[in-house]
Formats: structure tokens, C-alpha cells, sequence
């Protein structure tokens, strides 16, 4: 069975920056200084060890003008940011209300025949734990806020 590996756009992109290229493969590597293969070896996606360096990179894009690679890494980093962006201050607040009424229904029903069995007691720390959580949320809201409408 052959090993498969799946060649993302990134490393697509880096290939077919200078595979694509009007200029070629073999005048890229002369303004590079380098030997043809040694270029070709560089952005073979199948190849882990021998990889462009961001200087070599950046040479390559301003001399075939192609910003290609450059509009991925882009987008991925917004990406990436996106995912761990908190939410919104009023979508934390109603998220921490939420947590919060949870705690107070989970500790009335424990309480409703005036005993605490340790299944009751480990509910009801889980409830303050997401409790916690949300208002940890609710303070990187408040946070990023400031930093936004400061600009910073």
C-alpha cells in the first residue's frame, strides 16, 4: 500500500508559483543562484526536508510579480484568527447568563430533598466550571474591544 499525502494549498501554490511561471524553472534558479533541481527540489510538496526560505520566497514573488502564495498565507492567517476570535461582548454577557442559570437550576434540583449525593455535587461543580468559563469568555470580550476601538 503506497503511502498517500495530501498536498495542501499552501504547498500547492509554492509549487505552481514557479512551475506556472512564464520565466521557468531554469531562470528563476539563476536569479535565485541556485542549480534548476536544487529549485525544483525546494517546492516539491513531497519533499519535507529541503524547503524555500522566506527570502527565497519573497524573490520569487516580486520577480514573477506572482503574489499568489502571498494571498493564501493571507487568508489562512485570517483564518486562523477568525477561529480564535472571542465573541462579541452582548453574545458573552447572554452566554454568561445562560451558564450562570444553569448553576442556580442544577443546585435547586440537587437541593429540592435538602441532600447533596456526590453525583449532585460533581453536577453542579461541572455547571460552575462552564460557569467560569463563560465569564472568562465575557472578560477576553471586553478585552478585545478595548483593543479594537483603540487600535491597537
Amino acid at each position: 500500500m503506497a503511502l498517500e499525502i495530501k498536498i495542501d494549498h499552501f504547498t500547492q501554490a509554492i509549487h505552481d508559483l514557479v512551475h506556472k511561471s512564464e520565466l521557468g524553472t531554469t531562470r528563476i534558479a539563476e536569479v535565485l543562484g541556485m542549480s534548476k533541481q536544487v529549485l525544483i527540489n525546494k517546492v516539491n510538496p513531497y519533499n519535507v526536508y529541503n524547503k524555500l526560505t522566506v527570502h527565497e520566497l519573497h524573490a520569487i514573488q516580486m520577480l514573477t510579480g506572482d503574489d499568489s502564495v502571498l494571498r493564501i498565507m493571507q487568508a489562512d492567517l485570517v483564518r486562523s484568527t477568525m477561529a480564535y476570535a472571542p465573541p462579541s461582548i452582548l453574545e458573552a454577557m447572554i452566554n454568561r447568563g445562560k451558564e450562570c442559570g444553569d448553576v442556580f437550576a442544577v443546585v435547586q434540583k440537587a437541593l429540592a430533598d435538602n441532600r447533596l449525593t456526590e453525583r449532585e455535587r460533581a453536577d453542579v461543580l461541572k455547571e460552575i466550571r462552564e460557569a467560569i468559563s463563560s465569564l472568562e469568555i465575557t472578560e477576553q470580550a471586553v478585552i478585545a474591544h478595548g483593543n479594537v476601538a483603540c487600535g491597537e
